[in-house]
């Protein structure tokens, strides 16, 4: 029974590994297939948010949870792997962060000077 535990957690991280390499990257591509309208169609940004979503759980679920199954049977090689996975995701998502925080627009300046409303009283001199 302990011989086909170990195959099976080896498998399991197997396929994790292969699906993190190669499922998320290209369900980032399709979003961004959706997003750009290529293939045809207009921009479908409901579909590429849809693909944007699962792509960022599964981006962070399988490395997370690979650290944890490695680890917890010991294996040190698939725990580097995995470890090294989050490293990347971190990264990706502090660039991110950084990228919105500085792409975020001012808010529009207050007027500074007497602005009539129509339809009703004004306090304007």
């Amino acid at each position: 029974m302990g011989e086909f535990r170990t195959v099976a957690v080896s498998l399991v991280l197997a396929l994790s590994a292969v699906v993190w390499l190669v499922v998320v990257p290209l369900l980032f591509i399709r979003g961004a297939f959706q997003a750009a309208g290529w293939g045809g169609a207009s921009g479908d940004l409901a579909g590429a948010q849809v693909s944007y979503t699962w792509a960022s759980w599964l981006g962070v679920g399988i490395p997370l949870v690979g650290v944890v199954v490695s680890a917890t049977t010991r294996r040190r090689g698939w725990s580097w792997f995995f470890g090294i996975c989050l490293v990347v995701v971190a990264a990706v998502t502090m660039l991110k962060l950084a990228s919105e925080a500085r792409h975020t627009p001012p808010p529009p300046p207050a007027p500074t000077h007497c602005v009539e409303w129509s339809g009703g009283e004004s306090d304007c001199p």
